[in-house]
């Protein structure tokens, strides 16, 4: 199999799952099916079937042709309200079918599950709603606004001009055909008395696949010349194949034809339609499917080019000469590198709806199985992230929500009676906060236990302070910490203590940091702060002896010179500093990484505030060097074999001088 066919075919699909799924639980949310929705639900299934069955996986093609044919049969009749929960269940265990054999494709694996059973099942359901007597759906009055006959005899009288047969053909994949057919019509409009088309109904969705097949007639009959009406039909775009005649009005297939009670689209359908073709239009003039990979290599060079022009314009041996010409170039290429910078980032750019609207199955389906009642408000869902970060995210985002419903959303009955609605709300919000975008996800449920954590830490031996000495960030934090669990009993969702530690880790590889906060019989909040790219970040160059360090800016909250008399020691023998009523932990740079320098003393060196995802620190460093444009590059596999476990490494980059500077991870730094 065509390894590019089988990516196009998983990535369309994933896309239609995506759709289907929110489709669905909108539908469940306002428990019915709209007449839209059901289109759009037969129309995905029947993508998903046709492209299914070009590639041989019989086994997706034959469930979605069956769930196909069920909502086939929605679409012209009306179902009783005690079908929808039954057509509901049978639509996400289709779904979640499907996405499944899309994951093994994805993986190299083969589509093999045995469909028989739930394709049974639909069709049963299907020939029990068929053999039942239901009642016609009934005409919505929208639809009566959008549809009327496509003539008027009392506006004319029927035997007004000559009669003339267009046959129509559209150029192969040029898509929505039957939209293109009644921009004809509307083309055509005031220079006809009469006019039928076959199809009749160009607004029913098979209307479209029989153009595509048969092409697409119409009978006209008219008291303009035959050649203005045909340079009129000539002017449509992707017309492949036109045949056009003059014809008799005696004759049977026109009489055949203009006799029928024919449907017609007045100005508002039409005009609705031919601007979903105008937009369909557009999309497909302006975007592409591009490898992700290509994407990745793009980035690859552009940081190449980032580090190559610091190289240039940072030479030693020509930072010290003043050549009016090279400063004008230098400041040129950094104008044009950090526009192509900016350019390639976009690109890779993706919209964090992607991800959120997953969480919204989630919810769902533990609602059902921990008999709980809760909605998901998602605030925020255009903000974009690189396609990297924001694969890092999901699993993190789908831990901290089955906490909320799990530890942190009370039962209806107990909401009641605290005097909150039965129904728990989950905030998922996503907003830019200059160079890194902020997460919060939080619920109104019961809280955090301050105490009960407390407690528990001391005799995992997770806390090795009086009790009383705990801030809440310290307890808090304690919720990611592994093997940490509050549930007694282990049950599906929760009590291995392993999902919120996987969370902090996952987060931690991209750069992020997580606060949580707390109010009892309030709720909770967990806000994730992460960078908007893990390729190119901004970080603060700082030199300790001859060695240089890198700090993301993110994690910088301030920087100062020390006073001697603010510094002291704990009764463990931690070097502690006192900074406007706060005291904080501080690590010499120096010590931590055995590196010779001059600078020991306070007064000489620089503090620089970290704020880390479980405490707030200070690094002490010899001297801030400046900002530095990063591009971060793996660290190589002989120097991870000489470090070992080196978890206070992000990563390194290369400085304009040509030299290696190592990436400092905060989160790694504090022992």
């Amino acid at each position: 199999m065509n390894d590019s066919m089988l990516d196009i075919y998983i990535y369309e699909n994933e896309q239609l799952l995506e759709k289907f799924e929110s489709l669905l639980i909108i539908c469940e949310k306002n428990k019915t099916f709209s007449a839209e929705q059901v289109a759009d639900i037969f129309r995905f299934l029947h993508t998903i079937k046709g492209s299914s069955a070009m590639m041989n996986f019989d086994n997706i093609a034959n469930l979605s042709h069956a769930l196909e044919d069920l909502f086939d049969f929605l679409r012209e009749h009306d179902t009783r309200k005690n079908d929808f929960k039954k057509i509901i269940d049978l639509s996400f265990m289709t779904l979640d079918i499907i996405k499944t054999e899309m994951a093994k494709l994805q993986s190299g694996g083969e589509s093999d599950t045995d469909v028989t059973k739930i394709v049974d099942s639909i069709k049963t359901f299907h020939e029990k709603l068929t053999h039942r007597k239901t009642p016609p759906a009934p005409q919505q009055d929208e639809s009566e606004d959008l549809m009327d006959e496509l003539f008027d005899d009392s506006e004319n009288s029927g035997n007004e001009g000559s009669c003339y047969k267009a046959h129509i053909f559209f150029q192969d994949n040029c898509k929505m055909e039957n939209v293109r057919a009644l921009g004809i019509i509307k083309s055509l409009d005031k220079m006809y008395s009469k006019i039928a088309t076959v199809p009749k109904d160009l607004l029913h969705d098979d209307s479209n696949d029989e153009i595509v097949l048969n092409g697409f007639k119409m009978y006209i009959q008219s008291d303009k010349p035959q050649d203005e009406l045909l340079k009129k039909i000539q002017e449509t775009f992707f017309v492949d194949k036109l045949e056009f005649e003059e014809i008799e009005k005696e004759d049977e297939e026109a009489s055949k034809v203009f006799s029928k009670k024919v449907k017609k689209v007045n100005k508002k359908g039409v005009n609705a339609a031919m601007k979903t073709l105008e937009s369909s239009n557009k999309i497909k003039q302006n975007f592409m499917s591009v490898s992700l990979d290509k994407l990745d290599k793009l980035l690859d060079i552009v940081g190449e080019i980032v580090i190559t022009e610091s190289t240039v314009t940072r030479n030693p041996e020509i930072l010290n000469l003043s050549i009016d010409s090279f400063d004008k170039s230098s400041r040129q290429l950094h104008k044009l590198t950090d526009e192509l910078q900016d350019i390639v980032m976009s690109i890779r750019m993706i919209p964090v709806s992607a991800i959120f609207h997953k969480m919204e199955r989630i919810v769902r389906d533990m609602a059902g199985k921990v008999d709980k009642q809760a909605n998901l408000v998602i605030i925020g869902e255009d903000t974009e992230l690189d396609k990297n970060v924001l694969d890092h995210l999901s699993d993190p985002l789908m831990h901290i929500i089955r906490n909320a419903m799990d530890h942190g959303l009370e039962p209806a009955k107990e909401r009641i009676k605290k005097g909150k609605d039965e129904t728990g709300k989950i905030i998922l919000e996503a907003r830019n906060t200059g160079g890194d975008v902020l997460i919060t996800i939080s619920d109104d449920g019961r809280g955090l236990d301050k105490d009960k954590i407390i407690e528990k830490g001391i005799k995992k031996g997770l806390i090795k302070k009086p009790k009383n000495e705990v801030t809440d960030k310290e307890a808090y934090s304690l919720i990611f910490a592994p093997g940490f669990s509050m549930k007694e009993q282990v049950t599906e969702f929760s009590g291995r203590g392993v999902g919120m530690d996987v969370a902090m880790k996952n987060i931690g590889k991209i750069g992020g940091s997580v606060s949580v906060n707390s109010t009892p019989d309030k709720g909770m909040s967990v806000q994730i702060r992460i960078p908007l790219t893990l390729a190119i970040i901004d970080g603060m160059q700082v030199a300790v002896g001859k060695a240089s360090y890198i700090i993301p800016l993110l994690t910088i909250k301030e920087s100062f010179k020390p006073n001697k008399k603010d510094v002291f020691q704990d009764t463990q023998g931690n070097e502690m500093i006192h900074i406007r009523g706060n005291c904080y932990p501080v690590v010499r740079l120096h010590k931590a990484f055995g590196i010779e320098t001059q600078t020991t003393n306070f007064e000489d060196g620089i503090i620089v505030i970290i704020e880390a995802e479980s405490q707030t620190y200070c690094l002490f460093v010899d001297r801030l060097v400046g900002e530095q444009q990063t591009v971060i590059k793996p660290m190589p596999e002989y120097i991870l074999k000489t470090l070992g476990d080196a978890k206070s490494i992000a990563g390194c980059t290369i400085l304009g001088d040509g030299s290696i500077s190592l990436i400092l991870d905060i989160n790694g730094i504090l022992w």
